[in-house]
């Protein structure tokens, strides 16, 4: 059954006790953390079943035996649905935490959040729009991605997206963490890429968003990425998760 969502406020979510409750929670079931960032429902297509079936190496980490918890938008589209499959097919075995804006998903709005989720967490955000809110959760889903990882191993995985996937990479960049971009999946993934290798955009939305990746300074920080072409696949995946977060096996 589909799980109740809960909503929190925007502001000072330090003083929130339903969301200290869930990082003590999230913190007590695992020990290394994966935020996804990226493609929602511009994803559904047979396009892109490459991409999404990357997912499906979250499902293998637990049953090797790694104690993970994942963080994403928590909508039933895209990367997120592709990450619910992914938790439901290892039965349910590693913590799925989706964040998403109060205005947009039930029962406000009218874009579902994904039933195969362990948690979904809504903002509110006082100064956003009644409707298409989409970004203004940001701040507080990489607040609480923070205290959810504090102190132990994290990465980010960006497939796809736009201009709300970038920002969510800066995010990751200033709290130091790891990016894998997954080059071949599109959009802003794609056009970050080519400005990683040095490769001119391959067409005019590719460079809007390379615009937007170097106003936001992420070319700057190559370190902090790691490009990873679509054909790896599944187990490509895991394993630069892997290499990231986990070394030996546990």
């Amino acid at each position: 059954m589909p799980i109740e969502p809960f909503e929190v406020s925007s502001v000072a979510p330090e003083s929130n006790p339903k969301l200290a409750e869930l990082v003590a929670d999230v913190r007590s079931r695992a020990d290394r953390f994966v935020f996804l960032c990226g493609g929602a429902a511009s994803m559904d297509t047979e396009r892109y079943q490459p991409a999404l079936a990357m997912f499906d190496a979250l499902a293998h980490l637990p049953l090797d035996g790694y104690r993970i918890a994942v963080g994403d938008g928590g909508t039933g589209v895209g990367i997120m649905a592709a990450a619910g499959r992914a938790r439901r097919a290892s039965g349910n075995r590693f913590v799925l935490v989706g964040v998403a804006p109060a205005a947009d998903v039930p029962p406000r709005g009218s874009t579902p959040t994904d039933p195969n989720h362990s948690h979904i967490v809504t903002v509110a955000d006082p100064s956003a729009p009644a409707v298409g809110a989409w970004g203004t959760e940001t701040k507080t889903m990489y607040w609480l991605f923070a205290r959810i990882a504090a102190g132990r191993p994290s990465v980010a995985v960006l497939v796809n997206g736009g201009k709300i996937a970038l920002k969510e990479v800066q995010a990751n960049i200033e709290a130091g963490r790891t990016v894998i971009t997954v080059e071949g999946s599109g959009r802003a993934a794609d056009a970050l890429a080519s400005l990683l290798n040095r490769r001119a955009p391959v067409d005019s939305e590719a460079a809007d968003l390379c615009r937007t990746a170097q106003s936001l300074g992420l070319p700057g920080h190559p370190e902090l990425f790691r490009v990873l072409p679509v054909a790896a696949g599944a187990k490509g995946l895991r394993d630069a998760i892997v290499d990231v977060v986990g070394g030996a096996q546990p």
